[in-house]
């Protein structure tokens, strides 16, 4: 079969399409155009776009091949326990890889793998109650229970209706769909196969088989730390896969935000999850629903809720509330080129971030630059170190705080009006209420900045908006192999349709990472 050509094929079906004009927006007209050819409701492809999420991501995106979720297009297409994205790509005839590269691409795909589901299951375009059976199996979930209850969160969202966030500033538009009725709740609840450790998890049932083991082969008084982890994929498709995909698996999952705590196995099974079998031994590992590229950073509530997690945790296990201890999966170390019991990347973040040693066994880098390491310390009543900090005052994601390290010490100031970015190589600028020693933030600046006694109080710190402001992420160099499961990091750039795309991608990436070498650390 030949490699499926999306812009020429969008090209011939806007001019023959029988079906309404496409709406004017990019994310809706893709939608539109693949839901017509593919005879599916096109609003029941951006319903499911807004419950995965898949509505945001890029047009062009430059996936790790060892990415813990993979997923492909508006509809997420991931492996689960339907492997809806190896059956994507073989409609398609591409790669895997290159169908989680093009988004457009893989929103045909996905609209064709729903519209076989639909004929399968008796679906009719007219009719969108009559495609609960195609979503609950398009799900990928592992038992009945779980994808019975991601058809209804589709079903929810058309019920309502309304205005939705796109890529890019775009607003989709779903009618409301007040017929569509809540389906009974007896047929569908089945035995569960645990109970979560943290109180108001959802349990997810899933198999060890080839992805844990149901045991602590190191010995329970052996867990002594946790690992942080990103998805690089929405709630669902991360639910999805990491019930089901080979050699992958994990604990808990935290949504973005922060609304809802998924368990998978017992804190006292081996998960998968870090790359290293001794660091799995002793570890919980917690997923976290995000990309670590994303500027925008972390939100609150993702922040909020982990850290009750890790506190729920450390009631069970002995976990020191240090940075030795509570780590990222960048931190683990990579047991094919050093020690698998060396202790956690202690470097700078930079460092870490780019040691060919760390990572686990595929160099994984989740979760990224704008997790902010001081401030979810501070929430666990512990402390960060100067590592996870800068010379300069940085604001934190929800510009409640700034930070730096000065002398050796993280300092934390507190921006009760607000904190705001400022361009790279100066201070970010911290209101507060009341000034901090008389001048700037922390005492009059720092880093280099001067502070401004006079404007309430603030330092000038260094950057754009996001985690630690200057630190801009960079792109990872290709791995290979990923040993007992992990996690990574996925940058925006190219499509395997465009060699132009992919050109511009390579010249974003070497420009990020010539702005990233810019910033104080």
């Amino acid at each position: 079969m030949r490699p499926y050509s999306l812009g020429l094929t969008l090209a011939l079906t806007a001019c023959s399409t029988t079906h309404p004009a496409a709406p004017a927006g990019p994310v809706a007209q893709s939608v539109a155009v693949s839901a017509d050819r593919n005879d599916v409701p096109r609003e029941l492809m951006l319903a499911i776009g807004v419950v995965e999420g898949g509505v945001m991501l890029s047009r062009v995106r430059l996936p790790d091949p060892a990415d813990h979720v993979p997923v492909a297009g508006i509809l997420e297409l991931r492996h689960g326990a339907f492997d809806s994205l190896a059956h994507g790509a073989t409609l398609m005839g591409v790669d895997e890889l290159t169908l989680r590269s093009d988004t457009d691409l893989a929103t045909e795909a996905g609209a064709r793998v729903l519209g076989e589901l639909g004929r399968a299951t008796g679906a009719r375009s007219s009719d969108l109650a009559s495609w609960r059976g195609a979503l609950e199996e398009l799900s990928g979930m592992y038992d009945h229970l779980s994808r019975a209850r991601y058809a209804e969160d589709v079903f929810t969202i058309l019920r309502a209706g309304g205005p939705f966030p796109a890529r890019d500033g775009e607003t989709i538009t779903i009618s409301a769909h007040p017929e569509l009725t809540v389906a009974a709740p007896g047929p569908l609840v089945e035995a569960v196969g645990g109970s979560p450790e943290f109180p108001g998890a959802i349990w997810y049932t899933t198999s060890c088989s080839g992805k844990c083991d149901t045991s602590r082969t190191a010995g329970t008084a052996a867990v002594n730390s946790i690992v942080i982890h990103d998805t690089e994929g929405g709630w669902n498709a991360s639910v999805a896969t990491l019930q089901n995909d080979a050699g992958k698996s994990v604990h808990y999952i935290v949504d973005a935000d922060g609304s809802r705590v998924g368990q998978f196995v017992p804190e006292g099974y081996t998960a998968w999850h870090a790359g290293n079998y001794y660091v799995n031994q002793r570890s919980v590992g917690i997923e976290h629903v995000g990309f670590a590229g994303d500027a925008a950073g972390y939100q609150k509530g993702l922040y909020d809720k982990s850290a009750a997690l890790v506190k729920s945790i450390r009631s069970r296990w002995n976990v020191p509330l240090d940075r030795a201890h509570i780590f990222g999966h960048y931190q683990v170390p990579d047991g094919t080129k050093i020690t698998d019991s060396s202790a956690p990347c202690s470097d700078t973040l930079d460092a870490c971030e780019t040691s060919a040693n760390y990572g686990g066994s595929a160099n994984h880098r989740d979760p990224g630059y704008h997790w902010e390491w001081c401030q979810y310390m501070e929430k666990l009543g512990g402390s960060c170190s100067c590592n996870d900090a800068y010379p300069l005052w940085n604001c934190t994601t929800d510009k409640t705080e700034a930070v730096r390290c000065n002398n050796g010490k993280v300092e934390i100031e507190k921006c009760d009006k607000g904190c705001v970015s400022q361009p790279i190589g100066t201070n970010d600028v911290c209101n507060m209420s009341t000034p901090a020693g008389g001048g700037g933030s922390g005492g009059g600046g720092g880093g280099g900045g001067t502070g401004t006694g006079g404007n309430g109080g603030v330092g000038q710190v260094s950057g754009t908006p996001g985690a630690n402001d200057d630190a801009t992420p960079k792109g990872d160099d290709p791995m290979t192999g990923a040993s007992q499961g992990g996690c990574t990091v996925t940058g925006s750039a190219s499509s395997s349709s465009s060699v132009g795309w992919m050109l511009l991608a390579a010249l974003a990436l070497v420009v990020a990472r010539r702005r990233s070498s810019t910033r104080a650390a």
